[in-house]
């Protein structure tokens, strides 16, 4: 079973993750429990935002939203899954997830434009900073995140990271030192935190290859 909530609030984002496939994660085995006491809940936004998405300064917001996504029966998922549609900035977002990876030992997680074929309008595209986080369903303050920035296209529609975190650790290894795992209850909760840019040179983050 998959639900989901949707929180428009404005709010400042950024970071610079941009790689589909090479990602800096963290390492759980490296995780301390003061790291752990150091990272704000994931339900606390502002906070997220100012740790992990500071404003890059010169870019002008357009329009900003925080996406939640819970899983209640991560084992009884297919094996790829997107989430409801979402808006922000006048286009249509989704979740898209890889539970056990897109070719990947990997749980695999990316943010996707939510036109259906054909619908994008011409020549459509929308630079996007993004931060996406998988925590815990109980404790939000358990929880793995990356960041990314990237121009969406109509032929270019998802964006993310392939090896978001690794799934012999998400399954077998507690995050915390009384034993909680990232995973609990079968399920866990994702988060999508959404800002879109204005683009007044029209060619912000082109990678030109059209």
């Amino acid at each position: 079973m998959i639900t989901s909530d949707l929180d428009l609030n404005s709010v400042g984002l950024e970071q610079d993750y941009d790689e589909k496939q090479d990602v800096t994660n963290i390492d759980l085995d490296d995780a301390s429990d003061e790291q752990q006491e150091e990272m704000p809940s994931v339900t606390d936004h502002q906070a997220i935002l100012k740790k992990y998405l500071p404003e890059i300064p010169d870019l002008e917001t357009a329009d900003s939203a925080v996406f939640t996504w819970s899983i209640t029966n991560w084992k009884q998922l297919e094996k790829k899954v997107h989430s409801p549609v979402f808006q922000c900035g006048g286009h249509p977002w989704k979740i898209l997830f890889f539970p056990y990876g897109n070719q990947a030992d990997h749980a695999s997680f990316y943010l996707e434009h939510g036109y259906g074929e054909g619908e994008a309008p011409e020549s459509w595209s929308a630079c996007v900073q993004f931060l996406l986080v998988l925590s815990n369903p109980n404790n939000p303050s358990i929880y793995i995140q990356n960041s990314a920035k990237h121009r969406f296209q109509a032929e270019e529609g998802d964006w993310g990271f392939t090896r978001f975190v690794e799934l012999r650790k998400l399954f077998s290894q507690p995050m915390t030192k009384e034993g909680q795992y990232l995973l609990e209850d079968g399920g866990a909760t994702l988060t999508a935190f959404v800002r879109v840019v204005k683009d007044p040179t029209g060619v912000l983050w082109h990678n030109f290859v059209k």
